[in-house]
């Protein structure tokens, strides 16, 4: 008798697994770094800004985190140590996976650029969080959020360099940005990072360096936060 019970609780939870992948599926996340509509090519291309500046990027990275979708039940999915650098210098980091996603509509994604205060705390230090990947200052500035670099005639530096290192977790200092966006796909997400849309915003002649957690900082990344966009 025992052996039947165990038999059956077996065939029980093996059923429970396979109904609950079955009701599960693997969603795609894909980031396209873009200037004017077009793909985003760093150091060998010259692009116009709307404020008349000249630019070449040369490199762009920043942390995508705390990714949560909203389901068309009105349930939420949130994606377990949820931090991804993006990197416009290594394809591999333009695309994710976000696993065990129940089959149901997804109607919206909310998501970071930046890395939480609690993060900055934990002294995690590993993965994407590797200071030795160049997106970490200090105990007390914590990790940059955005990182922007380029070269541009408008900018009075002795280089003609322009450098944004955005960042701070500290109250009156936290640069972190929220996105909340509509999703009309369900098998992959694509989001568009639109770089024009923030240096269009800006006189590099002006403002061509913020290094350090502030005000400064937090106005420049209200400014970034309108890159991203689905559709």
């Amino acid at each position: 008798m025992k052996k039947v019970v165990v038999i059956l609780v077996i065939c029980a939870l093996t059923c429970l697994s396979f109904q609950m992948k079955k009701n599960h599926k693997e969603i795609g996340v894909l980031l396209h770094l873009n200037f004017q509509n077009e793909p985003l090519v760093l150091t060998d291309k010259k692009y116009v800004t709307k404020t008349n500046d000249t630019v070449v990027i040369t490199k762009m990275k920043f942390y995508l985190s705390n990714i949560v979708l909203e389901l068309e039940d009105g349930s939420e999915y949130k994606e377990s140590n949820s931090i991804h650098l993006v990197d416009a210098e290594t394809l591999s980091s333009l695309g994710f996976n976000l696993k065990n996603v129940p089959d149901i509509k997804i109607i919206k994604i909310r998501f970071n650029i930046g890395i939480d205060s609690l993060t900055n705390v934990s002294e995690k230090f590993e993965g994407d969080l590797d200071p030795a990947l160049g997106m970490y200052w200090a105990w007390n500035t914590g990790y940059i959020n955005m990182k922007l670099e380029g070269k541009s005639s408008s900018c009075t530096s002795v280089k003609k360099e322009f450098q944004f290192h955005i960042g701070g977790y500290l109250p009156k200092q936290n640069a972190l940005q929220k996105i909340e966006l509509n999703v009309a796909e369900s098998q992959n997400i694509i989001i568009k990072v639109e770089l024009d849309r923030w240096l269009d915003t800006l006189s590099l002649k002006e403002t061509n360096s913020i290094m350090i957690p502030g005000e400064k900082a937090i106005a420049m990344a209200q400014k970034y936060k309108n890159m991203f966009k689905i559709n």
